[in-house]
């Protein structure tokens, strides 16, 4: 997949950047995001749930599940 930015013969970015391979089960895909390590958890969900809409025909489901430990 090619993603934008400077890649060092080392295969590292010189951006300060890197790949991040995430597996989606629910879906059965693989995405690779390009992150830094100032971006956090919702800002890669985010990234990633943006990422599914735009490639694939189908809308991609996002449930808010209540959570189980309530008190």
């Amino acid at each position: 997949m090619a993603l934008d930015g400077i890649r060092m013969p080392d295969g590292c970015y010189a951006d300060g950047t890197w790949e991040l391979s995430v597996h989606v089960t629910d879906l059965g895909r693989d995405v690779t995001l390009r992150v830094t390590g100032e971006i956090h958890i919702g800002g890669v969900m985010l990234r990633l749930v943006e990422k599914l809409a735009h490639s694939t025909r189908d809308p991609v489901p996002v449930q808010c599940l209540r959570s189980q430990y309530s008190a």
